[in-house]
């Protein structure tokens, strides 16, 4: 067989992980006696307890009885910032009494609630606290130094020397720990690793922002040294993004111009001769990998959907901002387990799409690295004023094109694994992208961003949907190709993730 007809290592693995309804029955039941903490146990003597900076009156979490923090007034003032960045990016904003204990949920939502990414911190310069690697404990909301000495310069080293690190005293590393999802979710839990890791650094971006940083998003860099740099073995755990904070006042502005291509450093995508040998998630992981001498690839901005031929619906709601609220949506914020069967307002569903798609607009800040290969399709069930069908959007005129009209309420919960919260919601939306042409042009860097940026721009349908008291809820599990043919996908095009929008039922 030619190079040319064999799948790469994203397509194989893609096709490896998809849900049929003939063998779904057919997967191993997950051992939920041998489900992982969700998260890491950290402990230090004498730690930075991030909890005084808190917006709130006794909070529950604090240091454990034997420990004996640093003294906050010992500490820069960077520190509240790093505080309050962390905790509405993945605190700690609920509590369940379970047999088992309390289980803890977080500011971004996670498939299972597993939570398998990790946020780490490089520092420097902050009053009061060394230069090195520090873990965040999400049970205690501190940090535990685990490395003196890890340099930002290091850091930025492993972005080739990247500028934005150059004002940065403060860093978020983003990893993801293969195993926490993989034990209930099988090889398919590579594509939720990415996706929940994506709803964090759509977190982080608000959250940094209301504390007066600007988070330069890097989920490109050179992975050998930033595995070596943090001591990860590649085995459990892989390095998924860094985000510099930098003060907006010095900070600059990243911005795609109309006219204008994105570069990305691409990796290599070498066709497969036969099945990997070693762990599918580590190897699809390691195919992505990035070297120092990875060449940067244009990835030409889509041209806006042409009207000719289409019924087109022109939105009128729009949203800027979520008003300084996102603070109060961060703690507040849970994912809807059941929806009434209203409808919902054409002009919030307006406000939604407006919202979230902004970062995919020519001009914006540019903070995905694949977006511009994403396609918005919305399946409209109970919007009033528009008609039921399956249309795209177009973020660039803010206008939903028609592609096939009628009712698809039982056709969509049947794609989701028959699930009544699809039959019941108002709208759907749902990301595809042409993995095979897209892969064979940038790598199996790619799968990543696809996934990263999939998972972040569904997390900003959350926020605007929490705006709005609207209800949310993400959707990873579907039955791929049943629902690829529905959206009259070409081949070689993938579905990455749906999110739902509807009424939410009272307590649910």
């Amino acid at each position: 067989m030619s190079d040319s007809k064999r799948l790469t290592l994203s397509e194989w693995f893609h096709q490896e992980t998809k849900y049929d309804r003939r063998t779904i029955n057919l997967l191993p039941r997950p051992d939920f006696d041998g489900q992982p903490m969700p998260w890491k146990q950290w402990h230090s003597r004498h730690p930075v307890d991030l909890v005084p900076y808190l917006p709130f009156e006794d909070f529950p979490l604090g240091p454990a009885e034997d420990q004996e923090p640093l003294d906050p007034r010992s500490l820069g003032d960077e520190v509240r910032a790093i505080s309050r960045t962390l905790f509405f990016t993945c605190g700690a904003t609920g509590f369940q009494q379970t047999p088992e204990g309390t289980q803890i949920f977080r500011a971004a939502p996670s498939a299972g609630a597993l939570y398998p990414t990790e946020v780490m911190v490089v520092l420097r310069e902050i009053e009061g606290l060394k230069n090195g690697l520090y873990a965040y404990s999400v049970p205690h909301h501190q940090l535990v130094l685990l490395y003196e000495g890890v340099e930002m310069e290091e850091v930025a080293a492993a972005c080739w020397d990247d500028p934005a690190f150059e004002e940065a005293k403060m860093c978020v590393v983003l990893t993801g720990l293969w195993q926490r999802s993989r034990w209930r979710y099988h090889d398919r839990a590579y594509r939720r690793i990415l996706l929940d890791t994506g709803h964090v650094l759509g977190n982080l971006v608000h959250a940094a922002g209301h504390e007066g940083y600007q988070a330069k998003v890097r989920t490109r860099f050179i992975d050998s040294r930033l595995q070596s740099l943090l001591f990860l073995d590649d085995e459990e755990e892989g390095a998924l993004a860094l985000v510099p904070l930098v003060p907006w006042q010095s900070a600059g502005v990243e911005i795609r111009h109309e006219e204008s291509t994105l570069e990305v450093r691409s990796s290599s995508a070498t066709p497969l001769a036969a099945p990997p040998a070693e762990d599918p998630i580590v190897a699809l992981q390691r195919a992505g990998e990035l070297l120092d001498d990875s060449a940067a690839k244009a990835l030409a901005m889509k041209p806006a959907l042409e009207e000719e031929g289409h019924t087109v619906f022109p939105l009128k709601g729009t949203m800027a901002d979520l008003s300084g609220e996102f603070c109060s949506i961060s703690v507040q914020r849970r994912s809807t387990r059941q929806f009434t069967g209203a409808s919902i307002e054409a002009k919030d569903l307006g406000r939604v799409l407006d919202f979230s798609h902004r970062f995919m607009r020519a001009e914006s800040t540019q903070l995905l690295g694949a977006g511009p290969l994403l396609d918005v399709h919305c399946i409209t069930q109970r919007v009033k004023g528009i008609d039921s069908g399956h249309w795209q959007y177009c973020c660039e005129k803010h206008q939903l094109f028609l592609r096939k009209a009628g009712d698809h309420r039982r056709s969509l919960q049947e794609y989701c694994l028959g699930q009544d919260l699809a039959g019941d919601a108002a709208a759907a939306v749902i990301y595809t992208a042409p993995l095979a042409d897209a892969v064979r042009l940038l790598g199996d860097r790619l799968y990543r961003d696809l996934h990263l940026d999939s998972g972040f721009l569904g997390h900003q349908i959350n926020l605007a949907c929490m705006r709005l008291n609207a209800g949310v809820s993400g959707i990873a599990g579907f039955f791929d190709d049943s629902l690829g043919e529905f959206l009259g996908l070409p081949e070689g095009h993938i579905v990455t993730y749906i999110t739902l929008i509807g009424d939410p039922m009272p307590g649910g």
